[in-house]
């Protein structure tokens, strides 16, 4: 494979991600025996917030500069990463503001534990560093230049499991708040290494170029950015709604509610993590994709080619993954859980994955072909279908009834996605927007 071909990057990027995987689950062992178990429940309550502020800052932004830059013309991108750069920090203010005044408060009341308010600025603070970094990266990923981006993720992920282990043995207090605030500063730590090798290499690509044509690049990236973070946020929302309103559902069916926190921790934790494994395949096609319909579309050419090869892969990868779990269902249940384990949830499970994988490449080409809109729509009304299918489902068939909505909402989803991008491609000659 050449250098140059989206194949490449895909693959390097695949490979990238497998990686990560790997050293992610050694760090969650590790993790897990150096740090007491209600430092890491403190922790997830605190990453529900961090995920809740780089939806609102970081997810929109990220959509929106890698299109652009696949548009933007090389003598402009420094323009281009000033305006992305500037919006980002006015969005993690709005929230950032308000959120430090209130620290203990929040802390207090959305983690229980107001001694956690350092660990919670701290966030904040690892939050703008990650914001700079994604800024960094989407402008690399639109301009291909993925190796960069590989390279960064591995050493800043590799410096943050040690940082954070180390931390916690050498410093670490015994208690949970001290326990989060060393692995936020870890996570900040690790943030140095990422956006010094990404500014390294966008000032070895861009710095001697001129970035003094680049105007309105700050209006058409809010344009962009704006029904990309609705969407991100939107289905957060949905997710928050449905885990809060899923132990009622099974209590309905029949089970205490021990034992519905336990179904629903057996299969969020350790089931669905698993038949989301092609994920690192997907991710990466999706990631190669997106810039390369922008840059297709931007020319005035339908990408129909691209997204039939795209979409073929993603279903050759889903599926073929799909069958062997299926398959092995048996023996994948009992060693991943210990325990025997309803094989057609887990079938469902699957099923749904499957979906998932092509929903992610249909948004990755509508996103690339500046189609935000219609993502934000295809995102609200998949995600209102599964709500309303697991609520009406779990207490009729239990854990059953919520994969089987599962499926239905991603399913539905993903008929509403490959109807808008086959309407997408066959537009043809598609307007500029403007741009």
């Amino acid at each position: 494979m050449k250098r140059e071909t989206a194949a490449y990057r895909v693959m390097m990027l695949f490979l990238s991600n497998a990686a990560l995987q790997t050293m992610a689950f050694a760090y969650r062992i590790a993790l897990g025996k150096c740090a007491p178990a209600s430092a890491l429940g403190l922790n997830s309550l605190m990453m529900q917030i961090y995920g809740i502020v780089t939806s609102f800052s970081i997810s929109g932004l990220n959509v929106a500069v890698t299109s652009l830059a696949a548009r933007t013309p090389p003598g402009e991108v420094k323009g281009l990463l000033k305006s992305a750069l500037g919006i980002f920090f006015i969005l993690w203010l709005i929230l950032a503001a308000p959120l430090t005044a209130l620290s203990k408060s929040v802390c207090a009341a959305a983690l229980g534990n107001r001694s956690a308010f350092p660990a919670l600025i701290l966030m904040l603070v690892c939050i703008l560093m990650t914001g700079v970094e994604n800024m960094l990266k989407s402008i690399h990923f639109g301009r291909k230049h993925v190796k960069q981006c590989a390279l960064s993720e591995l050493c800043e992920q590799s410096v943050r499991f040690v940082l954070v282990l180390l931390l916690i043995e050498k410093l670490g207090d015994g208690t949970d708040s001290g326990t989060v605030f060393l692995i936020m500063l870890g996570m900040a730590g690790s943030e140095f290494v990422s956006i010094g090798v990404l500014s390294r290499s966008f000032i070895k690509l861009y710095g001697k170029r001129n970035g003094a044509k680049c105007r309105g690049n700050a209006r058409d990236v809010v344009r962009v950015a704006f029904p990309a973070a609705l969407t991100s946020l939107s289905s957060e929302l949905f997710e928050a709604v449905g885990s809060l309103m899923l132990p009622g559902a099974l209590m309905r069916f029949g089970l205490d509610y021990g034992a519905a926190l336990a179904e629903i921790g057996v299969i969020n934790t350790i089931a669905v993590p698993f038949t989301f494994l092609p994920m690192s395949f997907i991710g990466a096609l999706s990631a190669v994709v997106l810039p390369e319909a922008a840059e297709i579309n931007s020319c005035g050419n339908s990408p129909s080619k691209l997204i039939k090869k795209a979409l073929f892969a993603a279903f050759a990868v889903g599926v073929s993954c799909a069958a062997l779990m299926i398959a092995f269902s048996g023996k994948i249940s009992g060693g991943l859980l210990g325990r025997p384990f309803d094989g057609t949830v887990l079938v469902l499970l699957v099923l749904r994955a499957v979906t998932a994988e092509l929903n992610a490449v249909c948004t990755a080409v509508l996103n690339g072909l500046l189609k935000q809109k219609s993502v934000l729509a295809i995102a609200v009304s998949g995600e209102a279908m599964r709500l309303a299918a697991v609520l009406l489902l779990a207490p009729v068939l239990g854990m059953r009834g919520y994969a089987l909505g599962l499926l239905l909402g991603g399913g539905f989803r993903m008929l509403l996605a490959l109807g808008t991008v086959r309407s997408a491609s066959k537009m043809g000659m598609e307007k500029n927007v403007g741009l």
